[in-house]
């Protein structure tokens, strides 16, 4: 894993989901991707449990950051509890073809947005707005934004040792 690589891109998808994302927006529940979930879902899917679990929780860390100003809540614990849940699930399920990614990318993105919204509801923090319509078009833009993605992703970060799922 190259962490100086892994730090600007963090940098910069967090940058880009605070500030520019909204220009991509479809709909009149103003929709965009989630740049910071298809990052966790990559990273989840093509690097060791253990860099997958530390990516995850950053990445949610990040989120956090770019969508409440929080510096930790509920997208911290939704991403570090799901990203891990999917790197060690990438033990049993080989996840390769495009369409693999983006059913993944569409679940992951389900489970972590009902799962922050829920920890936010407890919490007494407002949820996100557009309910269920905003959680399902951000899963659906990501998961089909993420496999172009993915492509840039594994050229920048030139991950060498991908772990290999079940054969």
């Amino acid at each position: 894993m190259h962490w100086p690589r892994f730090a600007v891109l963090v940098l910069l998808a967090t940058l880009i989901q605070k500030s520019w994302i909204d220009t991509i927006a479809v709909t009149d529940l103003r929709v965009t991707p989630d740049l910071l979930l298809i990052a966790m879902a990559f990273f989840a899917i093509r690097c060791s449990e253990k860099n997958a679990i530390i990516t995850s929780f950053v990445l949610g860390f990040a989120a956090d950051i770019a969508a409440t100003g929080f510096s930790l809540g509920p997208l911290t614990i939704s991403f570090g509890l799901f990203g891990t849940g999917l790197a060690y699930l990438h033990r049993l399920i080989t996840i390769k073809k495009v369409s693999q990614e983006a059913i993944t990318i569409f679940a992951i993105g389900l489970c972590t947005g009902y799962l922050a919204w829920v920890l936010a509801r407890t919490a007494g923090q407002a949820p996100r707005p557009g309910g269920l319509g905003a959680l399902i078009g951000t899963s659906t833009y990501s998961a089909v934004l993420g496999p172009v993605l993915f492509l840039l992703l594994d050229w920048l970060m030139r991950i060498k040792s991908r772990r290999r799922g079940r054969k």
